[in-house]
């Protein structure tokens, strides 16, 4: 099987007109929400909770990961995926005060006390993302190149009943080599509230937007700690992922859970501009280390039971193209620099 960039071979996947399908329609539903769920800017990530903080904190991240070759379950052929990608975050404004409000009010004493208190604490920081990805697919070894490029904000601010309002929006491209021309730009945006429960127990709640290439969705979610003993905790983000953590030492971490990945980008076929989709189910177990106050090291496994790509084919039909179980492989690194504000927050209101 060739996997063409447009016409040529005529039985390439590229150019097929048959519909392959996962097998079961609950599975192909279950696949187009998982499809929708990993448009968002958090869904292609791990989410240690227990460092929910670190989003917030100026750093240098790098990641790198690891598809190995998988052959397609209805078709010949197989799918490798390399992918390298890096993100900026910097400071831009910041803001902390504190003081007493003798005219506060309450039902009691210790009400009036609680509310005297006047933190005013709120952050903003820029960050910027660029990747690359290298797409082996076909019997060939067809390699498609894609390139990826965002740019955008996010911040934290208290509020007076002590809770943390979160929020970031960003505007990012993804395209084929050959597509670059005719990029199409989409919107991310998340808006949420972070309740401070204490040291380890946590739980946030919000929206999430996507503005996608005529892909228009607003996601209600949930997420939260919930500590088991000493070392272990629950985590989840809903409908992305649960897992559990371990924490071994104040240096290190290991985490592990279920949760959803994929990725979109244009994509060339033959003169036109299509949209290439990728989304599967993910079985981790990851370990965080840090080396010194600025600098953390990220390792993981996954386990991929469930993946599929889609695309329309010559004709403009939305074809699926199921693929069979593998795995991937990740290593990462943080460098933080500068303060956080969330992190100060943190410390001051517990």
């Amino acid at each position: 099987m060739k996997m063409a960039n447009g016409a040529g071979d005529p039985d390439a996947l590229f150019q097929r007109e048959q519909t392959w399908t996962i097998g079961s329609a609950p599975m192909r539903s279950s696949m187009v929400v998982l499809f929708v769920l990993v448009l968002l800017p958090a869904t292609a990530q791990t989410f240690d909770l227990e460092q929910f903080e670190q989003i917030f904190r100026p750093r240098l991240k790098v990641d790198t990961r690891w598809t190995p070759p998988a052959s397609f379950t209805d078709q010949e052929g197989t799918f490798e995926d390399r992918v390298v990608v890096g993100v900026l975050t910097v400071p831009v404004y910041q803001r902390w005060s504190a003081g007493i409000d003798l005219n506060a009010e309450g039902k009691g004493v210790v009400e009036r006390l609680k509310n005297s208190v006047r933190i005013r604490a709120s952050q903003v920081l820029a960050n910027g993302r660029v990747g690359i990805r290298e797409l082996r697919i076909g019997s060939d070894g067809d390699v498609r190149t894609l390139y990826t490029g965002s740019v955008g904000a996010l911040g934290v601010s208290l509020t007076r009943k002590f809770r943390v309002l979160f929020w970031s929006a960003n505007v990012n491209v993804s395209e084929e080599e050959s597509t670059v021309d005719q990029m199409v730009p989409r919107f991310n945006g998340v808006i949420g509230k972070f309740r401070i429960n204490g040291a380890r127990k946590q739980l946030f709640y919000g929206l999430a937007v996507t503005l996608s290439d005529g892909l228009n969705l607003p996601i209600p979610f949930v997420g939260g700690t919930e500590p088991i003993g000493d070392r272990w905790s629950f985590q989840y983000v809903l409908p992305v992922q649960v897992g559990v953590g371990f924490k071994l030492s104040d240096e290190t971490r290991f985490q592990g859970g279920v949760g959803a990945d994929g990725f979109r980008s244009g994509f060339g076929q033959g003169d036109d501009r299509v949209n290439f989709n990728y989304a599967a189910v993910r079985a981790f177990v990851n370990v965080r280390h840090r080396l010194s106050r600025t600098v953390q090291l990220r390792a993981e496994i996954a386990g991929l039971p469930v993946r599929q790509i889609r695309f329309p084919d010559t004709a403009g039909d939305l074809q699926r193209y199921p693929i069979n179980a593998g795995w991937s492989v990740q290593v990462g690194m943080n460098i933080f620099f500068g303060n956080s504000t969330l992190e100060r927050i943190l410390d001051t209101v517990l």
